[in-house]
């Protein structure tokens, strides 16, 4: 199977999480500090090479209203951009609530941004493997 890389693109930060090589379990891996959509598509493409990854799944928020959000539509443009360079499967998954659940753990810092990533990332890896 290989490794999954997991994002969760925010405004300033980008949080990334890796799985195991099955790809049941995952953890928080870093932050990427990085507001400019071209050179953070390329550093996600350059952590993903670098772990041997075999997919990417980009988190989108998805409001309860329906609709869409402007941070969805930041995710989705990451997403189009990695579409466009990457060589192995780009996804998308629900990630609502991740990062409010990640800020509970760890309030105020950065790392709140990788551990949402991990939320969203074990998500979908527990619905891969009929397990959520």
């Amino acid at each position: 199977m290989g490794r999954i890389l997991g994002i969760d693109v925010g405004d300033r930060r980008t949080g990334v999480a890796v799985s195991d090589v099955v790809g049941i379990a995952c953890r928080p891996l870093t932050v990427i500090e990085e507001t400019d959509r071209q050179a953070l598509g390329s550093e996600v493409l350059r952590i993903a090479a670098e772990h041997e990854a075999t997919a990417v799944v980009v988190g989108i928020p998805r409001p309860l209203r329906g609709g869409d959000s402007r941070q969805a539509a930041r995710s989705r443009e990451v997403v189009g951009l990695l579409r466009n360079t990457a060589t192995i499967p780009i996804v998308t998954w629900d990630e609502r609530f991740t990062t409010k659940l990640a800020r509970e753990l760890k309030p105020g810092t950065g790392h709140a941004d990788a551990v949402a990533a991990a939320f969203m990332l074990q998500n979908y890896l527990d619905a891969k493997w009929g397990t959520s």
